[in-house]
């Protein structure tokens, strides 16, 4: 799933974030429709789309 540097999706990418990629969840926006996040992996810090990542457990689904 792409990584962008704003919450929407005419943002500018700035990194992948790949199913096997951990992360840390540091914000939300309402109703969790986007989530700002730090890719363990690769240290990219942005946005991704909260569609696809798994709520309670914060890992990617796509």
């Amino acid at each position: 799933m792409t990584i962008r540097k704003k919450a929407t999706t005419k943002s500018t990418a700035v990194g992948i974030l790949y199913k096997s990629h951990k992360f840390t969840v540091h914000k939300t926006t309402k109703g969790a429709k986007w989530v700002y996040i730090t890719d363990k992996t690769t240290g990219v810090k942005g946005w991704v789309s909260g569609t696809y990542v798994y709520r309670d457990v914060r890992m990617c689904l796509d």
